[in-house]
């Protein structure tokens, strides 16, 4: 009776053993990805349209009957990429998604085509602005080509080359080079070029598309190599450690005066942003080796430098870093933390392999320790200085669904 006991106990024993291992096992990263997609499944997707409302509070309610451009197609990219690590139907979800963007967010002018802001599902009516700004233009493209690399086909292909091929003509520079940062009543518009016109392009989705695109990368090629250039050149203030943030046409940066007079303030995101953009270089072969190299230590030093700013409240990172900044005094002026930011700090760090695994995988607890609301679903957009999450701003928004910590996760997992 007692060796059938002790037995028994064994058993049970390992059996604990095999379950605390098992949760230890979770793939915390997988779990994020299936609670954002989840919380937009049941919020916001409309089967028989196809997609997604945007707008959605922190209880998962709607606030309104539109379907924003941005939103939806950063959706389109976090159901593609999830149907790969995740859950096949996703795919069916993000090509519904698409083929919604594609027949209800596109107009089209003597230019060529361009993605409308939003629509909206009660009036059956689409946004009419004619005021094209590069964000919602560059991010249209997000989701198709991340639907593109995942499930290629040429329909698709052809439709991303058509949006692309306009959107050179709308907003490139072909004087000084780069992208203006808004297109209004037919011309480009003076005196909009910022660090997004410059790295937006990149990152919302020429880069992934001349990942998967290898028959065509002759169309993205040119403008990589333009605008990480212009990063290179014109993008980081040395004197401040911070990013320059607006230019004028010539690409000159606009000016501080004095602490007490700044042209624009600064986030501690944008630095990183920065930083992974010049980052990513180590894969782009028609770059030159010295070029490469150049981009590379140059990114790293922007990478240093952000971590020694005095954005942290811990310097381990173990407690995440504030959101805005005054970039001549170094001045805190927003305490909150913000999940976009963190998302691209990860990034950044992910991309420099070990040189600060230590702070990255602090940081990395902290942003699912903080960031994911286990109670209703989806992530929170702010928490305060004390990591209390502040729900007045929405879950789902024009610009804000799932992609940020997808793309981020993707790159952590890579």
């Amino acid at each position: 009776m007692k060796k059938i006991i002790l037995f028994k106990l064994l058993v049970l024993s390992l059996f604990i053993s095999c379950e605390k291992a098992n949760e230890k096992n979770i793939d915390l990263k997988n779990v994020e990805v299936n609670n954002l997609i989840k919380f937009f499944n049941k919020n916001a997707y409309q089967a028989d349209l196809g997609t997604y409302y945007s707008e959605i509070n922190n209880n998962g309610e709607l606030v309104s009957s539109k379907v924003f451009n941005v939103a939806l197609s950063r959706l389109i990219y976090g159901l593609s990429y999830s149907s790969n690590i995740l859950d096949t139907s996703y795919l069916h979800n993000a090509q519904k998604a698409a083929e919604f963007q594609i027949e209800k967010l596109i107009a089209e002018d003597s230019i060529g085509t361009y993605f409308l802001s939003f629509y909206d599902l009660d009036s059956n009516m689409p946004d009419n602005s004619s005021n094209l700004d590069i964000w919602q233009q560059a991010y249209g493209l997000c989701g198709l080509s991340e639907l593109y690399r995942n499930n290629p086909n040429e329909k698709l292909l052809s439709s991303i080359h058509l949006f692309h091929d306009s959107f050179i003509k709308r907003f490139h520079d072909n004087k000084n080079g780069g992208f203006y940062g808004n297109y209004e009543k037919n011309e480009q518009v003076t005196g909009s070029k910022t660090l997004q016109s410059i790295i937006y392009p990149i990152t919302a989705y020429m880069e992934n598309l001349w990942l998967i695109d290898v028959d065509n990368r002759n169309k993205y090629e040119p403008f990589l190599k333009e605008n990480i250039r212009l990063a290179f050149d014109k993008g980081w203030n040395e004197d401040l450690g911070w990013v320059n943030i607006k230019f004028d046409d010539n690409w000159n940066p606009c000016q501080h005066f004095s602490a007490d007079s700044t042209c624009f303030t600064v986030t501690p995101g944008h630095n990183f942003q920065f930083a992974s953009v010049l980052l990513r270089t180590k894969d782009w072969d028609f770059l030159t080796e010295e070029e490469q190299l150049k981009y590379q230590k140059f990114g790293m030093n922007v990478l240093t430098t952000t971590l020694n700013k005095p954005v942290f409240p811990v310097k381990d990172l173990s407690q995440g870093f504030y959101s805005e900044v005054n970039p001549v005094s170094n001045k805190i002026l927003d305490r909150r933390k913000t999940w976009w930011q963190h998302c691209e700090a990860l990034i950044a760090l992910s991309l420099a392999k070990d040189k600060f695994k230590a702070k990255s995988k602090n940081l990395e607890k902290f942003y699912f320790d903080t960031f994911p609301d286990k109670e209703n679903g989806g992530e929170f957009f702010f928490v305060d200085e004390n990591n209390i999450p502040q729900t007045n701003e929405l879950k789902g928004s024009i610009g804000k669904s799932v992609y940020h910590s997808i793309e981020m996760i993707r790159y952590l997992k890579q």
